[in-house]
């Protein structure tokens, strides 16, 4: 005791009982934290490291480009396509290597070969490396250095693509206000051009400059009517918190003559005007709102840091893209017990399988954020659903810059029929995930949200089945009545054999769940309703995502109570779902064939466009060889065993009918039919039968009559009737006569004798023998012959 005070007033500088030096216990306290080391810091659960964007080629990093949007109108009168100064015998490398035009900008500054290379990636080297280590991540500290820098007063456009999303392949200037723009292929594809992302630089306030992009891939575009090209001006945005905005003047869209690579088949050119406002402004132009892969990750990253939503909502690893990057899945749903869990049914949506639909982003947003909020419409359904989500299927496709494909160079959405695990692992992985989730309980919805290039308003395409028809239209046609952006009209349900590797059919096929659908939002606006001749706005396209849950409560007929004072949408809409039963909908469709039936439209802008500029088989095996699987060497046929071919035997099962058809077991002796009763006449006498020797062991002991162990039966000269006629006085002598003593803890035994051909009856044997019949357990019975009266 001693020693352990002297060790704690060493350690404290004093006694540590000592009355007179008595301190308060805190004081103590926070002397002895000081020889205490701090615990480590706890990790937390939502501390993703692995969210960075990695890309084939080096990226520069930006920030989010937000601020106020405000509704715009479209063009009131639809562009005309225009001739152009080519003629279709103008090949593609022509016109990019004009000797009076002047490249500007490369995406890529040292392309291998041709310029439609530039965006060919070996995967092979690509599937060697290890998933997190496959892509170039982007690092803020990287500097990129500038492809063109201008002069002192040059008025020479800078231009930049290689940030997230940005496909910008070449810039070439014809004048100080022309350029041609080439956009890059999707990766390891052709073509698949429609989508645009690039940044303008070193710009003169009053100087109107024709901007045309001369690869695009499409015959039609919504750029053909009244739709225009959305800008973002950073000074502008300084200024007045202006952030993306619908501008562009002469817009035209039309077949430029310049004959595809290895096609009989042309381009075509979006051209239009635009004038900037201010001077040495950075000024951004895209084909629709960008929603970049980081704009995903801080969304979600904030989810998590809500104390609030983070009860009801998990994010997880769903698995990682061929690239190397992160693709999450979602489930929100509030938290109760496992009964009450069991019977909630399950909603699936997903998004952005197609990189260049942006808009399915932006309603996946809306979708999230009312399922995360307080409202009590948000409430019921986290406590009536469970929703799965995949915000983004490809995401390396929206990092590169993509359109239609992912890494490998096909689309993801005709994979889904039969997704390798290997070239499409998101698909393959999701796939798994929906198929066993429908195993597990009730599914009230399967929704792909998409973008269309060609059709205006928001439709869905569907499947059909021909007995209920109503079956898989009930839910377009109730979001028909909430949301003032859908278009029933616009609605089809056809099944074509083209679109079977589609998540519509293909999931339709593998669940039976009649509610699988693609909701396709146009890239334009609505021509209908209150909103007709507008462009979507991002909030219009969250309200979007917000309707289609709405949707959820009228179709699983779950009433919402009434607050004393509606709030209006952000859109100025506000939906009573009191007033839009299920039932009331049904009916309506039953009454009204033409609600039925199908318009007949194709999904030719999203859903099912062909893959025309997939790379050709020869050249898709230059950059992932598909070896074809070696045969294992022929093995040796081993004869087969009778063991094994009686059990072949056993194992056939002869059918009822041959059973029958054999012919009944006959008696051996009268050769009739051996019935249950049935008397043979002609028996056959029974021999007595023969003890065999076997019976008994051959290396048993020999006794004679005496009591003696004897060698061998040579030596045996007893005669059976004297050992019949043997009293007990004589055994009992015989016993005593022997030389070694008696051993009381072992039983007297009894004498055992060879087995002889003297004996006669078992009577005798059992006599003179006594111990043959106990030790062998093989009674000599007494035979008797057949009684012949009986028979």
């Amino acid at each position: 005791k001693k020693d352990t005070d002297s060790d704690s007033s060493a350690v404290f500088g004093e006694a540590a009982e000592s009355p007179q030096n008595s301190r308060p216990e805190s004081q103590v306290q926070n002397e002895l934290y000081r020889f205490i080391a701090p615990p480590n810091p706890l990790i937390p659960r939502n501390n993703h490291t692995d969210t960075e964007p990695r890309a084939h080629l080096k990226l520069i990093p930006m920030q989010r480009l937000e601020g106020t949007e405000v509704s715009q109108s479209q063009n009131l009168v639809p562009n005309a396509p225009k001739s152009k100064f080519v003629t279709p015998s103008v090949t593609f490398i022509s016109v990019c290597e004009d000797k009076k035009s002047t490249i500007v900008y490369r995406r890529d500054p040292d392309p291998k070969g041709s310029i439609y290379n530039s965006s060919i990636l070996d995967l092979k080297k690509v599937l060697k490396c290890s998933e997190r280590s496959r892509g170039v991540a982007i690092n803020e500290a990287q500097q990129i250095e500038p492809s063109y820098v201008p002069s002192p007063g040059e008025q020479t456009l800078v231009f930049e693509s290689r940030f997230e999303s940005g496909n910008l392949s070449m810039a070439i200037k014809v004048s100080d206000h022309e350029y041609n723009l080439v956009l890059q292929n999707d990766v390891n594809s052709m073509g698949h051009t429609q989508w645009f992302y690039f940044k303008v630089d070193n710009t003169t306030k009053g100087l109107n400059v024709k901007f045309n992009m001369i690869n695009l891939g499409k015959p039609d575009s919504l750029f053909n009517h009244g739709m225009k090209v959305l800008v973002y001006s950073e000074t502008e945005n300084k200024l007045n918190s202006t952030g993306w905005f619908r501008g562009g003047e002469d817009i035209s869209y039309f077949a430029n003559g310049i004959r595809k690579p290895n096609s009989n088949k042309t381009y075509y050119t979006l051209s239009f005007k635009y004038m900037f406002g201010h001077s040495g402004d950075s000024v951004f132009f895209a084909y629709s709102f960008p929603y970049t892969y980081s704009d995903l990750m801080t969304d979600l990253s904030s989810l998590e840091k809500d104390p609030v939503k983070s009860q009801f909502f998990n994010r997880r690893l769903l698995c990682y893209s061929l690239g190397g990057n992160r693709c999450d899945y979602l489930t929100v749903t509030s938290s109760a017990s496992p009964d009450v869990m069991k019977k909630r049914k399950g909603v699936v949506i997903s998004a952005r399988a197609h990189p260049g639909e942006s808009v399915g982003s932006w309603m996946m947003k809306g979708v999230i954020d009312f399922l995360t909020s307080n409202s009590r419409e948000a409430c019921l359904l986290r406590e009536n659903f469970i929703f799965k989500i995949i915000p983004m299927i490809n995401p390396d496709g929206v990092i590169n810059g993509n359109y239609r494909c992912s890494l490998a160079g096909c689309d993801l959405n005709r994979r889904w029929k039969n997704p390798s695990k290997t070239l499409h692992p998101i698909i393959h992985s999701a796939k798994r995930m929906i198929k066993s989730f429908c195993k597990e309980r009730e599914v009230e919805l399967i929704c792909d949200l998409h973008g269309h290039s060609r059709r205006k308003n928001v439709f869905m395409y569907g499947c059909n089945i021909p007995d209920k028809p109503e079956l898989t239209r009930t839910f377009p046609y109730i979001l028909s009545k909430v949301s003032p952006f859908f278009a029933y009209n616009y609605c089809a349900f056809r099944m074509q054999k083209s679109k079977e590797s589609t998540l519509r059919i293909s999931l339709f096929k593998d669940t039976k769940i009649p509610f699988v659908y693609t909701l396709e939002a146009s890239f334009c606006g609505p021509n209908f309703g209150a909103y007709e001749g507008l462009h979507h706005t991002t909030q219009d396209l969250q309200s979007i995502g917000k309707h289609i849950c709405l949707s959820l409560l009228v179709n699983a007929e779950i009433e919402v109570p009434q607050s004393p004072e509606p709030q209006p949408n952000p859109e100025g809409h506000v939906p009573i779902l009191t007033n839009i039963k299920k039932n009331e909908i049904v009916n309506e469709l039953l009454n009204n064939k033409e609600l039925l039936e199908d318009n007949g439209e194709d999904s030719s802008g999203s859903d099912s466009d062909p893959s025309e500029d997939n790379l050709e088989p020869e050249v898709f095996s230059e950059i992932l060889p598909i070896s074809p699987k070696k045969k294992s060497p022929e093995k040796k046929k081993r004869p087969i065993t009778t063991k094994k071919r009686n059990k072949s035997i056993r194992s056939i099962n002869i059918p009822l009918k041959k059973r029958e058809e054999l012919p009944p077991p006959k008696c051996t002796n009268c050769n009739e039919v051996l019935a249950p009763n049935h008397v043979c006449p002609k028996p056959k006498p029974r021999t007595r039968p023969t003890m065999r020797r076997n019976l008994y062991s051959t290396s048993q002991a020999y006794y004679n009559a005496a009591g003696k162990k004897v060698r061998d039966q040579a030596t045996q000269t007893p005669n059976s009737t004297q050992m019949r006629t043997a009293s007990p006085d004589s055994k009992t002598r015989s016993v005593s006569q022997r030389t070694t003593p008696k051993d009381p803890r072992r039983p007297e035994r009894s004498f055992q004798s060879n087995y002889s051909r003297n004996l006669g009856n078992s009577g005798e044997a059992s006599t003179a023998f006594p111990n043959i019949a106990k030790k062998y357990h093989h009674p000599l019975p007494s035979w008797k012959l057949p009684d012949f009266k009986k028979c």
